[in-house]
């Protein structure tokens, strides 16, 4: 039934692996990298492009790599100063801090021991704390993780102990380590070697954890790894996270994150032996920092060209980004060989405009595949050019004047009809008098 479950899925796994096939098939790429974990991804932090995979997509154990995700709710959902104190008793097999009842933590303290010390007991404890229950927590972190796309995710409980049901991928773990190294106080907690607590009144001696990811601080007899036909320390200085895990059906797991000149990386492997977690896990930094680099494509806010514009104010309307675009490219690609092309989103732009209004996208391609696109806006409104039945306040200006002349035509014409009445009525008047003289005359 789970490989029926998995074929419906891979359906949905075609473009995220757009990237990855194409330069892999390409004249640019060069040998993969060969590991001995049946699960990987690399990815791009930055953009989140795939840069490797091997069954990425496919169901596997996470073991305590799941409590990244605890980690995050907790962040989201708690006050990092709030106290926490156990009134119940608790216990949960596998790695713990030994929660006593009675004891009290902030809620930073308990996540450092999460995240450090891999403490399942402190798991539960947020669980119950924030849902009220491990069931429901559950449910909680299955939503979040959907909401962050992996969809490939179905978690039981907060810690990762051995569920059938308990399940996740190489690249929904990727997705999960991303979104955590977004917080400032996860990623000073991932990268953080040791812990001391005080003595409590239920524990009256100190508590020392170390952290289980050998990339901080393994170096010495019994901290090595054969790579590239030479035993070297597992220490990594440009590793500073994220989560290991291991159990008896998921074996060794890990989410990885290494930053060098600028670039970072993501890198998980599922279900390797022993070290191997490490020499695997090392082999895909190295192979992504070697292989590939992370090139911004074009700045935010960048003018890339002007269209002609009808009916507006303005006879051209320029064209911005939206945003910056970065892409992950082969190293020993020439730049000069991405080439970029404007897509209008219709071939007549009219106006009105709003601002900010998306008018086309600009496409970046390498041999005719797309590598990445962004939007092309208008920075301001454009409004429609004045005309004469269109703006009302020229026609009544217009229609103002014809009035005024009209009118004083008019007053013309009443004044010369008048002027002419009066003359008239003098000429009348003199003919009067005449013939009433004339009446007057002797017979």
């Amino acid at each position: 039934m789970m490989q029926k479950t998995l074929s419906r899925k891979r359906r949905f796994l075609i473009l995220p692996l757009i990237f990855f096939l194409f330069f892999t098939s390409s004249i640019f790429a060069s040998t993969p990298p060969s590991i001995t974990a049946p699960h990987a991804i690399l990815m791009d932090y930055e953009t989140g492009e795939i840069i490797y995979q091997n069954n990425g997509y496919e169901e596997a154990y996470p073991a305590s790599t799941a409590k990244v995700l605890t980690a995050i709710l907790v962040v989201e959902n708690l006050d990092l100063d709030e106290t926490i104190t156990l009134d119940y008793d608790l216990f949960v097999t596998g790695s713990s801090m030994y929660l006593l009842k009675g004891e009290s933590f902030t809620v930073k303290e308990l996540l450092q021991a999460l995240l450090v010390r891999s403490a399942n007991d402190v798991a539960e404890l947020f669980a119950n704390h924030i849902s009220g229950s491990v069931e429901e927590f559950a449910k909680l972190m299955n939503e979040r993780a959907r909401e962050l796309g992996a969809k490939n995710t179905h978690f039981t409980n907060p810690h990762g102990l051995p569920d059938p049901k308990h399940v996740s991928t190489a690249y929904d773990l990727a997705l999960i380590g991303k979104q955590a190294m977004g917080y400032e106080v996860l990623r000073e907690i991932f990268k953080t070697t040791s812990l001391v607590y005080d003595e409590t009144e239920q524990t009256p001696e100190k508590r020392y954890f170390r952290n289980n990811n050998r990339f901080l601080w393994g170096t010495g007899i019994g901290n090595q790894i054969l790579y590239n036909g030479t035993y070297i320390d597992i220490k990594y200085d440009i590793v500073d996270g994220i989560k290991t895990g291991w159990t008896s059906a998921s074996q060794q797991t890990l989410i990885s994150t290494a930053i060098k000149n600028n670039h970072r990386l993501i890198a998980v492997v599922l279900g390797a032996e022993g070290v191997n977690i490490y020499s695997d896990t090392r082999t895909l930094l190295d192979y992504g920092f070697d292989k590939f680099t992370l090139t911004e494509l074009v700045e935010d806010n960048y003018l890339e060209t002007e269209i002609p514009v009808s009916k507006g104010k303005v006879d051209k309307i320029p064209l911005y980004t939206d945003n910056s675009l970065s892409a992950v490219i082969p190293s020993n690609l020439d730049i000069s060989q991405v080439t970029r092309r404007v897509e209008l989103l219709k071939e007549n732009i009219e106006a009105p405009l709003e601002a900010g209004a998306i008018l086309g996208k600009l496409v970046f391609s390498i041999d005719d595949n797309t590598i990445g696109e962004v939007n092309l806006v208008s920075k301001e409104a454009i409004e429609v050019k004045p005309t004469f039945l269109g703006n009302k306040k020229l026609l009544y200006s217009i229609l103002g004047v014809i009035s005024f002349i009209i009118l004083w035509q008019i007053l013309i014409a009443f004044l010369r009809f008048k002027k002419r009445k009066r003359r008239a009525l003098y000429y009348s008047g003199g003919h009067s008098y005449n013939f009433s003289k004339n009446i007057m005359k002797k017979r």
